[in-house]
């Protein structure tokens, strides 16, 4: 079951490599925050900075000599330093973690509204990835599975957001959080949303995207790959 698991779990990761959570690097993620917040407890906040900013110009360039992707490191880079930025500008450790609770709380937002008004964002990122016809998206039995899944994402980024606002004045317990919603444990609930969202697919007995297109009557077989 666990083998079954870690190959699901690695043809999803393949499947959704363009996403910027599947891209995010372990130090981005997790190894930039809680060197700042640890440093941060013994040294005062220009040194805090300036000692993760060295950290990550020293990663930067041993990824780009290990000749990992351009776009990523620089994208990494780009993150870790806005969130240093933020955290000089609003003057405590705290402000680092600042753009990933707007962009949790962004993004769960949206994904409401989508929600709200009969077009759930995870049609989108699926679309944009699958390039499939969005009518065959739209049809009555198939929205609801991504629609529930849409669900489940806001309900997640809410959480994590909402917890980290109510923290916000503890980088050290914001730094746990980080460390448990890094980007595996993202890609993991994103893995078993996949498999929910085929399952629900086949239980709303809707037409597979081949069978969308050639206009194939009811009963279908349904979409057994691919969400």
């Amino acid at each position: 079951m666990f083998d079954s698991f870690k190959n699901k779990f690695d043809d999803i990761k393949k499947d959704y490599k363009e996403l910027p959570i599947a891209n995010e690097n372990f130090l981005d993620a997790v190894l930039a925050p809680v060197f700042f917040v640890t440093i941060s407890r013994f040294q005062d906040l220009q040194t805090s900075i300036i000692l993760t900013g060295s950290l990550i110009v020293f990663t930067f360039l041993y990824r780009i000599l290990r000749k990992e992707s351009l776009r990523n490191s620089l994208i990494g880079v780009g993150g870790t330093s806005i969130a240093l930025l933020i955290a000089q500008i609003q003057g405590t450790p705290s402000g680092f973690f600042l753009p990933g609770i707007i962009r949790d709380l962004s993004i769960a937002l949206i994904g409401f509204i989508s929600i709200l008004l009969g077009r759930p964002f995870t049609i989108y990122t699926s679309k944009s990835i699958r390039g499939w016809p969005l009518d065959w998206f739209l049809h009555k039995n198939v929205k609801p599975a991504y629609r529930e899944v849409a669900i489940i994402w806001v309900i997640f980024l809410s959480v994590k957001g909402l917890s980290q606002l109510y923290f916000f004045n503890s980088p050290e317990i914001l730094a746990i959080i980080k460390l448990a919603t890094s980007n595996q444990t993202t890609i993991a609930l994103l893995v078993l949303t996949y498999i929910y969202g085929q399952r629900k697919l086949i239980k709303l007995g809707g037409p597979s995207v081949e069978e969308f297109n050639n206009k194939v009557p009811p009963p279908w077989s349904g979409q057994k790959s691919g969400f």
